[in-house]
């Protein structure tokens, strides 16, 4: 790959592997702090404590099998891999680009489910029947619907046709050295030379649209009621509750201001960009790896700010640490009891 944009997409590729070592290290922590540190019992939210991080670490692995990229150029832009993993042809690529949509879109829908779970808990208990058992496959089901709309959305409406493939197509070779027809991803381009909307690609930024204000609508709704309302809700709860209520409330907070900045806004000027035909080209790519950065900040926020994983963290560290003192103390003793031993030994 040879152009003028190739060094943005290998700093993107460096982004992203940095983003996997980060999400593969900090969700891994916060599966094993959760399954076999952390004492207290939070029912059914376990669940999602484990499933997100897990969740994490797998959109983290196909961004780096995958690496996709974006790439704007005045009312378009191309949403492409080069790669070729396990041998995969040109469309299989295209279609796996799809489900890495679909990932994307289920991670957002379960992210609003934990908002719901944490708004239900304060003031819908009985609620939370729907997270026990098999019940719980209801928001697997939830995340999986939306995940699916935006994915196939975005390989439906966004296929490339040879209207888009000329129109990108300079650009392409000029910037990045590489021929769409060999390309695999999908592209939209907002208007047709007279200036007409071309509803059928811009129906993929509807379909974008909608999924995302569901779920930030759902999250924005939960988080103002619980900062609103929780106050005065948890005071006929123990101490201890109270105060875990607060820290989960707290780490919720900080979870929807970082998919904000790593996940929807990203999302959002890559999307809607070409809405507004300006005539510049831009490696928005650099953007999407942001995508790989949440899912190590998001397990940072829960062990950072919840007090039963600080005290977890500790103890794994001391049960590491502990038997590394014990045998430098036993070795230090060894050599005291040798030198002892040698000097009592008769010069003769």
């Amino acid at each position: 790959m040879n152009g003028t944009y190739s060094t943005y997409v290998k700093y993107a590729k460096v982004v992203a592997d940095i983003g996997f070592l980060s999400a593969t290290i900090c969700c891994s922590i916060l599966i094993y702090l959760t399954i076999f540190k952390v004492k207290r019992n939070f029912g059914s939210y376990t669940y999602l404590l484990v499933l997100f991080p897990a969740l994490g670490i797998f959109f983290a692995t196909l961004e780096i099998v995958l690496y996709p990229n974006v790439f704007h150029h005045d009312a378009s832009y191309v949403f492409y891999s080069t790669s070729r993993p396990f041998g995969l042809g040109k469309d299989a690529v295209t279609i796996a680009l799809g489900f890495y949509g679909v990932v994307y879109a289920f991670t957002v829908s379960m992210l609003s489910v934990q908002f719901l779970y944490r708004y239900w808990a304060i003031f819908r208990e009985t609620k939370l029947l729907y997270f026990k058992g098999w019940r719980f496959f209801i928001w697997i089901i939830y995340s999986s619907f939306f995940g699916f709309l935006w994915g196939y959305g975005l390989v439906l409406f966004n296929e490339l046709d040879e209207y888009s493939r000329s129109y990108i197509n300079e650009s392409m070779r000029e910037k990045f050295g590489i021929d769409v027809a060999e390309l695999s991803g999908t592209c939209l381009v907002a208007y047709t030379p007279d200036n007409s909307v071309r509803w059928w690609n811009v129906f993929a930024t509807l379909n974008m649209s909608f999924v995302a204000s569901v779920q930030y609508t759902l999250i924005i709704y939960c988080a103002v009621r619980m900062y609103l309302g929780m106050d005065a809700k948890i005071q006929m709860l123990s101490a201890s509750l109270r105060v875990l209520h607060r820290q989960f409330f707290k780490t919720l907070v900080l979870q929807m201001v970082s998919p904000t900045i790593t996940l929807f806004a990203p999302a959002l000027l890559i999307i809607y960009l070409p809405l507004f035909n300006l005539k510049i080209d831009l490696p928005t790519g650099i953007f999407l790896c942001a995508f790989t950065l949440y899912p190590a900040m998001d397990s940072m926020i829960v062990v950072y700010v919840v007090k039963d994983y600080r005290k977890a963290v500790r103890s794994t560290f001391k049960d590491c640490i502990t038997p590394i003192y014990s045998w430098l103390t036993r070795g230090e003793a060894n050599q005291k009891e040798q030198r002892t031993r040698s000097n009592d030994i008769p010069l003769s």
